[in-house]
């Protein structure tokens, strides 16, 4: 059953796909290297220099930068995409906003290192994009960004790291069994379950701004509603409204 979980969240997509990015040159493609001692196996198709350590993963992020932009989006990406698809979303994001965008793989992702992926690797892919930022420009600056299977890893550095400016879950999930089955069968199988959003998400000390679709039929909106529910129970609440859109599912917001 673990497998199964697993094997349903990280529907990876063809990773040849992700190839152009390869072709990124200055500071705009950042090669990153997680403090996981668990290698895996390199990408076949990784840069020549991106090459897995005893230490950890080389995986990629794109830093997309706007002249005066006041916040970085350190962004988490759904299970079903990765950075090669999501290149013309990411760029134009960034442009309607007016912000810069610092959007990492996982391992096992497009390009990145790693053969398959797992929850601990999104975990150490998110701990090496935040730190390479939080050395670079003012953790303040930073808002946290997670879509879909992406609210797991946002959610998680969330709920550890205080010096954020806020943190926005889109379609998020309150775990991987709660999503499919339920809250019944994730208490039944809670040694299986995965990104378990519901156990975190009121540890999150900064503003947090959830949005979902009424009709999402992937992850439903109860999910959304459900992590809204608990971060009302902080004692240090910011009152951000919530923005439940009729009409919209997963992949139309």
């Amino acid at each position: 059953m673990g497998g199964l979980v697993s094997a349903l969240a990280f529907p990876v997509p063809d990773r040849h796909r992700s190839e152009p990015l390869l072709k990124y040159q200055g500071n705009r493609l950042v090669w990153l290297t997680t403090r996981s001692t668990s290698t895996g196996k390199k990408s076949s198709i990784s840069s020549s220099s991106a090459t897995g350590t005893s230490t950890g993963l080389r995986i990629p992020a794109l830093h997309i930068q706007r002249p005066k932009s006041t916040f970085t989006l350190l962004y988490s990406h759904g299970n079903a995409e990765d950075l090669g698809i999501l290149l013309p979303y990411l760029d134009e994001m960034s442009m309607e906003l007016n912000v810069d965008i610092f959007a990492y793989e996982y391992p096992g992702y497009s390009i990145a290192d790693g053969q398959e992926p797992s929850e601990q690797l999104c975990y150490d892919a998110i701990d090496a994009a935040y730190d390479y930022l939080s050395r670079n420009i003012n953790p303040y600056s930073i808002v946290l960004v997670g879509r879909s299977l992406g609210s797991g890893p946002t959610v998680h550095l969330a709920s550890r790291t205080p010096h954020i400016a806020g943190t926005i879950l889109q379609s998020p999930l309150e775990s991987g069994i709660r999503c499919v089955l339920g809250t019944c069968s994730s208490i039944a199988l809670y040694p299986l379950d995965i990104f378990c959003n519901y156990a975190k998400v009121s540890k999150i000390q900064g503003p947090v701004l959830i949005f979902h679709g009424l009709a999402d039929r992937v992850v439903p909106c109860r999910n959304g509603k459900a992590l809204y529910a608990l971060l009302q129970q902080r004692t240090n609440h910011v009152p951000y409204d919530p923005v439940w859109i009729p009409g919209r599912g997963h992949n139309d917001i």
